[in-house]
């Protein structure tokens, strides 16, 4: 089974132009370690190059917009790293660091809501990619499972979602097939529904891309999110009376208002960076890209 595509979108003074990688999305975090100039050479030898190459919604996995003009990096993938040994939050976060070292004098954004926001940034409707404008299905009744696997906390929920109920009881359930677009299209009835498979407490070895802290008294969601993929106002009509603060990728203020329930025992974020700048230097066959790699392992 395919990996799913990668997109490259070029801005500039003539407007943006579309090419697409059948399977990219496995190679998307090497191929954009390129840097500006070697990666522009990439993506112009991919399929496309006009401003109406747009694969179906369904098969994409992974977009970057280069805006020239405004030296400005747009990145998204749904996918792992391939071949690391995890992928959470943290180690996002040290892959955008090195790309921000590899494209200097670019400012280098994490899009945690992907094709919508390319489309936004470029003045398109949704339908302008086929499926793009249909809204995710909510999530079952019980939709909780575990928010990490038993034998293996850094194995963790891509969501995970923790619960205050009307009697201050929390409860954290994992929402294991899913980005933050289903739990918010759920509404705050169905994320608050007893579930069968959450747990009073919450210990995980790598942070996972998305969470959400449901305060039933309160009527507050917060959230943090690397993936919520949907229209911001698809999901309004369900949190009517609900104050919904979105806090970014920053998990550490969203754990704070959770409280010690919830333990993230995941290193830091230098550590994330040593790590994961050794490894993809290890990985590379270009002397220049391992070199610089080194550098920002040696200095992580």
């Amino acid at each position: 089974m395919s990996a799913g595509n990668a997109h490259y979108v070029v801005v500039d003074r003539h407007g943006h132009r579309v090419w697409s990688r059948y399977g990219g999305a496995a190679t998307f975090h090497r191929d954009l370690l390129r840097g500006p100039e070697r990666t522009l050479d990439f993506v112009r030898r991919q399929q496309g190059g006009h401003a109406a190459f747009w694969t179906n919604s369904v098969w994409w996995r992974a977009v970057a917009l280069l805006d020239l003009s405004e030296r400005r990096l747009c990145v998204h993938t749904e996918r792992e790293i391939v071949g690391y040994p995890r992928t959470g939050l943290r180690e996002v976060r040290a892959w955008l660091a090195i790309l921000a070292a590899l494209w200097p004098g670019w400012a280098v954004t994490w899009m945690p809501r992907g094709l919508y926001q390319v489309m936004e940034y470029l003045g398109l409707p949704y339908d302008t990619v086929r499926y793009l404008d249909e809204p995710p299905s909510p999530l079952a009744g019980q939709w909780a499972l575990a928010p990490a696997e038993e034998d293996d906390l850094t194995r963790v929920a891509p969501t995970l979602v923790a619960v205050r109920d009307e009697g201050g009881a929390l409860s954290f359930g994992g929402c294991w097939a899913s980005g933050l677009a289903e739990p918010l299209m759920a509404g705050p009835a169905v994320l608050a529904s007893a579930q069968e498979e959450a747990t009073g407490f919450a210990v995980l070895e790598s942070v996972p891309w998305n969470g959400a802290f449901l305060d039933v008294p309160g009527r507050r969601l917060d959230w943090w999110a690397l993936d919520r993929l949907l229209d911001p106002a698809w999901a309004a009509d369900r949190w009517r009376g609900w104050t919904l603060t979105d806090h970014g990728d920053a998990f550490e203020e969203v754990a704070a208002l959770i409280g010690p329930e919830l333990l993230l025992d995941a290193g830091t974020d230098d550590d994330a960076l040593r790590d994961l700048a050794e490894w993809f230097a290890r990985g590379t066959a270009d002397p220049g890209v391992r070199e610089r790699l080194l550098r920002i392992h040696r200095s992580g």
